[in-house]
C-alpha cells in the first residue's frame, strides 16, 4: 500500500561531499511550499544513528558513500524502514550504478546535476509511489533488461550476427559458416524477429552492445 506522505514532502538527505550537501540542502530550503527538509547526514552510519521517525520520509542518497556505501544505506533504510522511499542521488550514468540502485530498493535515480524543478519533482513522485528517473539513465535502465544475447539466439545465429557486424555480405557469410545462402536468409529473417530490428545498421549497433 503506498503511504500516505503529507505536504510539503519530508526530505532527508545522506552526502559525504560537504559542498554538495550544503548546495543541495539549500536547494530543499529554498522550497518550503514542497518540500520540507528534515536533517542531512554525512554518512549512513550517522542515518542509522539518527534516533526519529523515518517512515514517511523521502531520502536522497548518494551511491558513492564513503564508510558504509549508499547501495547498503538504502537496503537498510527500505528494510526497517518500509514505508520510506529512496531515491539515489548520484552523478554516475552507468548501467551498473543503475541497477545497483534499483535493487538496493530505491524508488528512483537522479543525477545531481539536474534542474531544481526536476528534483522536487522526483521527491513529489517518490511520495506518490511513483518511479523518478533521470532521463539520462532511463534508457540505461531499460538496456539492462534486454535479454541476454545467449538467451535470445542460438549458437548459429550468434556466429552469424557477429559476422553481418564484421560487414560480410551473405554470401560471404555463407561460405565462412558453411551453410546455404537460403539458410542464411533464414536465419537472419528469424534473427531480425527476435531482436526486434529492421536494417543491417540497427544490428550492428545490437552486435556493437552485446557481443564483446
Amino acid at each position: 500500500m503506498t503511504p500516505s506522505f503529507r505536504s510539503p514532502v519530508p526530505v532527508i538527505l545522506v552526502e559525504d561531499h560537504a559542498p554538495t550537501r550544503r548546495a543541495i540542502e539549500r536547494t530543499l530550503r529554498d522550497s518550503p511550499d514542497r518540500v520540507e527538509f528534515v536533517a542531512a547526514f554525512p554518512s549512513g552510519e550517522e542515518l542509522r544513528a539518527f534516533d526519529a521517525e523515518l517512515d514517511c520520509v523521502v531520502a536522497l542518497v548518494d551511491l558513492r558513500l564513503s564508510g558504509m556505501s549508499g547501495a547498503r544505506v538504502i537496503a537498510w533504510l527500505t528494510a526497517t524502514h518500509p514505508r520510506a522511499r529512496a531515491i539515489a542521488l548520484t552523478v554516475q550514468r552507468d548501467e551498473q550504478a543503475v541497477l545497483e540502485a534499483v535493487r538496493a530498493g530505491a524508488l528512483g535515480y537522479m543525477l545531481k546535476d539536474e534542474p531544481t524543478e526536476r528534483l522536487l519533482v522526483a521527491i513529489e513522485d517518490a511520495a506518490a509511489g511513483r518511479h523518478p528517473f533521470s532521463s539520462h539513465v532511463a534508457g540505461a535502465l531499460l538496456r539492462s533488461l534486454e535479454p541476454q544475447p545467449a538467451r535470445v539466439l542460438t549458437s548459429r545465429e550468434l556466429d552469424l550476427v557477429a559476422a553481418l557486424a564484421r560487414g560480410e555480405s551473405y554470401a560471404q557469410c555463407a561460405e565462412s559458416l558453411g551453410i546455404r545462402l537460403g539458410t542464411v536468409q533464414s536465419h537472419v529473417k528469424n534473427v531480425y524477429g527476435k531482436l526486434g530490428v529492421n536494417s543491417r545498421s540497427e544490428l550492428r549497433e545490437w552486435a556493437r552492445r552485446h557481443l564483446k
